[in-house]
């Protein structure tokens, strides 16, 4: 079944979708094709996420200064300026157990950190919410209702 997409999702201030407080699993999605971005922040929003949106890595690194945690970061590797190897490099020298979920469309692999997961574009929002899942992040019962 097809849901429609709506105009607009509910994106506060501080570059965070609505979600559901502060016992859900806080994703960091750093994407920089809008598009993309905002399908997996609202797919992940549904699911019982709360998401912080970034268009590239000095955004996000930005966004975590601000924060006292994350539980998953979700990084596209190709984006403008530093890296999605980087990022995470740099993420995990904050969060050093961080889970990871690369994303990307093209063929420049790298061995990726441990406890991390890959998805080549074009990926299904089910394989992200899979991949987190794999990686040991679920939003609880009560944060999805």
């Amino acid at each position: 079944m097809r849901r429609p997409i709506p105009l607009a999702w509910p994106v506060r201030s501080d570059n965070r979708v609505d979600g559901h407080g502060s016992n859900a699993p806080v994703v960091l999605l750093v994407e920089d094709e809008y598009l993309v971005r905002d399908m997996i922040a609202y797919e992940l929003t549904l699911a019982g996420f709360d998401v912080l949106e970034a268009a590239s890595a000095e955004d996000a690194l930005g966004l975590l200064s601000q924060r006292e945690r994350i539980d998953l970061l979700f990084t596209d590797i190709r984006l403008p300026g530093k890296d999605g190897w980087q990022l995470a490099e740099d993420v995990r020298g904050i969060y050093s157990s961080v889970p990871i979920i690369y994303a990307t469309g093209y063929s420049d692999l790298r061995t990726p950190l441990s406890h991390s997961k890959f998805l080549q574009k074009p990926y299904r929002p089910s394989q992200v919410l899979q991949a987190a899942a794999d990686l040991g992040i679920k939003p609880s019962p009560a944060a999805s209702s």
